[in-house]
């Protein structure tokens, strides 16, 4: 009797081994398994042993990371491509994760890329992107006078770009677009709109046309023919400031070869050796506008630097500028 409970006992035992063993086999087999209708974005890999899924993703998937990103700052786009990054779908760390997906989920892809990549390459757009501050102004070229608005100071928050880059490599089906996010640093101290208070009147010469333009509240008013520098003696282009004005001004005498015995002389108003008629106004190392009785030089390259006019012309001119308006010369 007792060796039939052993033998009933001991069968028992077996059966249930054979029963666990069964079970275990099951469970290993689902586990190396995808759940049903799990999907790695588009791509379906439900009931798919996890080796044959990452040889899908990676069939599948490989090219979703080579579109480049945009990274925008106003009108200005910035590219960062995949190559740079070393953007790729890690076709095993997505598998994985679609074992541990429940039945019916959508699993996001698993990208990679280089940190140290994107770091660097948010630094670039900082250094192109930051700027300090500028105030309204004005420039004059081609017979133009031109206004510069004024701009803000900004700088790239490299932080945020750096995370907002990261978000979108690391995401295969993201809008491959960022904006550089900035901070406005510093505001203009003058803007478009106190130019033409700031400039009531610009003087702009051009030596080719030779021609003065006088330019009040920046719209033209009028024009003046005037005598430039002769070639050797050319009136020195640039932008200037008239810093003198004198009526009947007296002439000293530049220490150069071309003065003579004049040179380094002090002549008087009214003297018939100084060419200074009626009114001089200073702008640059002894160069400034005067008035001139040789009025057949006007039109032509003929004087040692300065710029002349007529005797009118240059009183007139006189009455609208003072000391400090601005002088363009080209």
């Amino acid at each position: 009797m007792i060796r039939a409970v052993t033998f009933a006992v001991g069968a028992i035992l077996a059966i249930a081994l054979v029963v666990a063993v069964a079970v275990l086999v099951v469970d290993v087999a689902e586990d190396d398994a995808v759940a049903d209708d799990v999907r790695v974005g588009t791509v379906a890999v439900g009931g798919m042993e996890r080796d044959e899924a990452a040889a899908l993703i990676r069939r599948r998937l490989a090219g979703t990371t080579d579109e480049p990103v945009a990274v925008m700052f106003k009108q200005t786009h910035y590219v960062l491509r995949a190559d740079v990054a070393k953007a790729r779908v890690d076709a095993d760390a997505t598998a994985d994760a679609a074992l541990d997906a429940d039945a019916g989920e959508i699993v996001a892809p698993r990208v990679t890329y280089a940190r140290g990549a994107v770091r660097s390459f948010a630094e670039r757009i900082a250094q192109r992107v930051d700027r300090p501050a500028r105030d309204a102004d004005i420039e004059w070229h081609d017979g133009r006078l031109d206004r510069t608005r004024a701009r803000s100071g900004v700088r790239v928050n490299q932080a945020t770009l750096v995370t907002r880059l990261e978000r979108v490599m690391g995401n295969a089906g993201a809008e491959r677009k960022v904006q550089v996010p900035v901070r406005v640093t510093e505001r203009p101290d003058r803007t478009f709109e106190d130019l033409a208070k700031r400039y009531p009147a610009v003087i702009a010469v051009d030596r080719d046309a030779k021609q003065l333009r006088l330019y009040k509240h920046l719209q033209l008013d009028k024009r003046y023919k005037i005598a430039v520098g002769k070639a050797g003696l050319e009136t020195t282009a640039g932008r200037y400031k008239i810093a003198e004005k004198t009526i009947n001004p007296a002439w000293h005498v530049p220490m150069s070869d071309w003065a003579g015995d004049l040179a380094g002389q002090t002549i008087p108003a009214n003297d018939p050796r100084n060419p200074l008629e009626a009114r001089w106004m200073g702008f640059h190392d002894g160069q400034g506008i005067h008035g001139t009785t040789d009025l057949a030089s006007l039109g032509t390259a003929a004087s040692h630097g300065c710029i002349r006019m007529s005797v009118p012309a240059v009183k007139q001119l006189f009455r609208e500028v003072k000391v400090g308006t601005p002088l363009f010369l080209q």
